[in-house]
């Protein structure tokens, strides 16, 4: 007969055995059951504010009078200034539109043996109290009329920037480019250039560790750097002081002048691109584009370049600037890190928009001649960057000047024009649509209520062709958010 002590311990020990798988499945039902049900949590934020930086003192450069070469062959690379610019330039405060003058100063062109007129610095210091920046514009023009140099050059006065694109010039045989190198900053710059063309990177030695002292200018020759060259397209980029890149090109038809002009900037490289305006001055059929050495050299085209290293397939459209009219469109495929000249036909005179679409980010920018009452001249026209809020207009000397604005927005824009001292004028463009306006010479202009506005300034008339550009100024310095313990 069994121990009734030790049956009492064996069955002590079972019930505990029980009792603990009992409260095992009890956890287990619990946390079974908390799976299911959502508690309640609570979360905040940790209290930050986000600081603004103040705006800073705004400056622009306007490039300064035409250059041309010396004609003694030992000094074949020496620039001589001809004539003088007529500048036009202003601002306005940003957020009451009051008028402020600009502080102008002088840059030295160190390259110049004949500077009668250096190029300009204007400055627009900080306004007490001021939450945005002034709206700042200015622009220059020079009619030039010699044995060598002869045509209209219009520029706008850019803001310096560290890295920069320019499509346009070409240092083939007649052809002149001059590289304008501008350092407004008190900071040495040391400036790299790339030059690309129509068979790829150019070996231009000279072209990085070019120093440009704060204050001044240098003028370098664009053929000492990339000889024989029909297409080039640069990059000038810089570190320590910033600059403001431009080039100025002329040609010799013959004996005679064939045009001058001031390339500004364009916009940076991107899968679409932009140009507001293009002034066609003489009506281009297929039969007229071609010659026997490619197409005609006064044929309207678009200069268009692939930084990277893929070739790009890009869309051209092209449309009457002032909506009126149907456009055309053209896809061509263009070969990474060749300049690539593509012409646009037919055209009838006129003025029209361009727009590329791109699978590979481009830079672009059209050219244009004339030939009338005896005179030749050429255009360039850049592609620019979108103008957002309000912007200011300044328009230099010239024959028939007009504004051309192209709605980038998926809204229709009602924008308002001001000019100083006159009585403002409404306009109406749609969304992807373009308008022309007529402008006066000598007159600074506020635009307002566009979102995002591509914008160009042409110059025509008879053997007289030019444009600028209009750029939104550089990105101020980020906010800074600070967290409170």
């Amino acid at each position: 007969m069994p121990d009734r002590s030790r049956i009492a311990r064996i069955g002590g020990r079972a019930g505990r055995g029980v009792l603990g798988l009992t409260g095992i499945a009890v956890v287990v039902v619990t946390l079974g059951i908390a799976t299911l049900v959502t508690l309640p949590t609570v979360e905040r934020e940790p209290r930050s504010s986000e600081i603004a930086p103040s705006p800073s003192e705004q400056q622009r450069v306007c490039p300064g009078p035409l250059l041309t070469l010396a004609e003694d062959s030992t000094q074949a690379q020496a620039a001589s200034s001809v004539g003088a610019a007529s500048a036009v330039y202003g601002a306005v405060a940003g957020d009451s539109l009051a008028q402020i003058r600009p502080e102008v100063t002088e840059i030295t062109a160190v390259d110049d043996s004949n500077s009668r007129q250096p190029p300009l610095l204007l400055t627009v210091p900080v306004q007490n109290g001021a939450t945005v920046p002034p709206l700042v514009a200015g622009s220059q023009s020079q009619v030039a009329a010699t044995d060598t140099l002869g045509g209209l050059a219009v520029a706008t006065c850019a803001e310096a920037a560290s890295d920069a694109w320019i499509v346009g010039g070409s240092t083939d045989i007649g052809r002149t480019s001059l590289l304008l190198l501008s350092n407004p900053s008190t900071v040495l710059a040391t400036v790299d250039v790339t030059v690309s063309g129509e068979s790829g990177l150019v070996d231009a030695p000279g072209a990085t560790g070019i120093l440009v002292q704060p204050g001044e200018q240098r003028i370098i020759s664009l053929a000492g750097l990339a000889p024989n060259v029909k297409s080039p397209v640069l990059r000038v980029q810089s570190r320590g002081g910033q600059v403001v890149a431009a080039l100025e090109q002329s040609s010799i038809r013959g004996i005679e002048p064939g045009g001058v002009e001031i390339i500004g900037t364009t916009a940076t490289p991107a899968t679409n691109q932009i140009i507001a305006g293009v002034r066609v001055m003489t009506a281009v059929t297929e039969e007229t584009v071609t010659t026997g050495e490619g197409f005609n050299a006064d044929t309207p085209s678009i200069r268009v370049f692939v930084p990277g290293a893929v070739a790009a397939t890009v869309q051209i459209g092209v449309t009457s600037a002032d909506g009126t009219t149907g456009g055309t469109s053209t896809q061509v495929e263009v070969e990474p890190g060749i300049a690539t000249e593509i012409p646009l036909s037919p055209l009838a005179v006129g003025s029209y928009s361009v727009r590329l679409s791109s699978d590979e980010p481009i830079v672009a920018a059209a050219r244009t001649a004339t030939d009338s009452a005896g005179k030749k001249d050429f255009g360039w026209f850049s592609a620019s960057a979108p103008l957002t809020g309000d912007f200011a207009v300044a328009v230099a000397e010239g024959p028939s000047p007009t504004l051309h604005l192209v709605n980038g927005a998926a809204a229709d824009a009602s924008l308002t024009l001001t000019p100083d001292g006159g009585t403002p004028v409404d306009l109406r463009v749609d969304a992807g649509a373009s308008v022309t306006v007529p402008v006066a010479s000598g007159v600074r202009y506020v635009v307002s209520g566009g979102e995002q506005l591509f914008a160009l300034v042409d110059y025509s008339g008879d053997g007289a062709l030019s444009s600028f550009a209009l750029n939104p100024p550089g990105p101020l310095a980020s906010g800074i958010r600070v967290y409170t313990h």
